[in-house]
């Protein structure tokens, strides 16, 4: 209806330009007969207004013939098509033109090391930062393009490379790597780095076994981040419906493709120790490994197999001696802790309802244990 109305209202514009015009021309006609002008100078006048009211006369005939049919108001272009986006596309993948495949290639070392092989990502040129490892990223290109552009064999040649699966740690100051390369260029160890903000999230539900692996579908309101079990991914990202956990953990900005940001700030810290997510996920882990436990181990080794599959189920290791004996004690120091403040707990157990923390003393200060290795800096970052 709309582009009906529009097709009808250029119409009769163009009719009203065209009566308007032959009205002029008339005008001019009638003014040169009666100021007596000579046939050379008339003649001219005549031919402009039988144009003029032929114009017209089609106007009205387009503006008569109006129908129901649809009328585009953009462009219609040939169904088949002239071959030049095809072109194009040849012309990028290109085996002679192996910028487009070092640009991937640096991209995708970047999500894998936490650092791109050229600093300048979105400056990719002259202009911009020398790659570090040269060689290397044309090695990776040419892999790309020889693999029919397809990312799966790059990101298996990546991860099970030695450079990959160096340990993170850097050891004593007086290393003499640390001395040499302080900013780790030349990848003598693994670079460490924290977890981008959907990775945080989504990891607090998958160690609780509640992270629901779902592909496709609509988004997800932002509103619900704190109770969908959804992977980040599908929450609705822009303007501002923008899910505040993951914009404290530096979000992905919509705007920018390059390279994402990271920052390290006091409200991290606070969101995952005050997150309703964090701590519900939490109470649940505490819960279902419990009960694994309680079923198949002996009663006097269960609080040992607690912390040493707590530790490896959120932090991915298994914990020192040290940190066997300072969970163990944390653990008997909640414990004891609930046990004199029972009353006060179970008001205000009472009150919070069925999402509260177990009224257990013994069971809640589990909770707590879980929840302090969820804040732990092992369980976001990678190494």
């Amino acid at each position: 209806e709309i582009s009906r109305a529009a097709s009808r209202a250029e119409r009769q514009y163009n009719l009203d330009t065209a009566l308007l015009a032959e009205l002029q021309a008339e005008n001019a006609l009638k003014m040169a007969r009666r100021n007596h002008a000579a046939p050379p100078q008339i003649q001219p006048l005549e031919k402009q207004l039988a144009g003029a009211k032929a114009k017209s006369a089609a106007c009205r005939t387009a503006l008569a013939g109006d129908s129901s049919a649809y009328t585009p108001l953009s462009p219609i272009y040939p169904r088949t098509s002239t071959g030049r986006r095809a072109a194009l596309a040849r012309w990028i993948i290109r085996k002679d033109n192996p910028l487009t495949a070092r640009v991937a290639v640096n991209h995708i070392w970047a999500w894998h090391f936490g650092q791109p092989l050229v600093e300048t990502t979105f400056n990719f040129g002259r202009s911009g930062a020398r790659p570090s490892h040269p060689e290397l990223l044309d090695w990776l290109a040419v892999e790309l393009m020889e693999n029919g552009w397809h990312m799966k064999p790059l990101h298996r040649r990546i991860v099970t490379s030695d450079a990959y699966r160096l340990r993170s740690r850097i050891g004593s100051r007086g290393d003499a790597n640390q001395k040499i390369d302080p900013e780790d260029r030349l990848l003598w160890r693994f670079p460490l780095r924290r977890m981008e903000a959907e990775e945080v999230r989504d990891s607090v539900l998958f160690v609780a076994g509640e992270l629901d692996p779902t592909m496709g579908g609509p988004e997800v309101p932002h509103e619900q981040g704190l109770t969908s079990r959804r992977r980040s991914l599908y929450f609705a990202h822009h303007g501002e419906s923008k899910m505040e956990f993951l914009e404290l953990f530096d979000g992905a900005n919509a705007c920018d493709a390059y390279r994402r940001s990271t920052s390290v700030l006091p409200q991290q810290a606070l969101a995952l120790s005050n997150s309703e997510l964090e701590l519900r996920q939490g109470r649940l882990l505490a819960y279902k490994l419990w009960r694994d436990i309680e079923s198949g181990t002996a009663q006097a080794d269960r609080e040992k197999t607690f912390i040493r599959a707590a530790f490896e189920r959120i932090l991915g290791r298994v914990p020192s001696d040290a940190e066997q004996q300072a969970s163990a004690a944390f653990l008997a120091r909640q414990i004891r802790l609930f046990q004199q403040h029972k009353t006060e707990i179970e008001a205000a157990n009472e009150a919070v309802g069925a999402a509260g923390p177990a009224a257990n003393s013994a069971m809640r200060g589990r909770e707590n244990f879980i929840h302090a290795l969820l804040n732990h800096n092992d369980f976001v970052m990678v190494r």
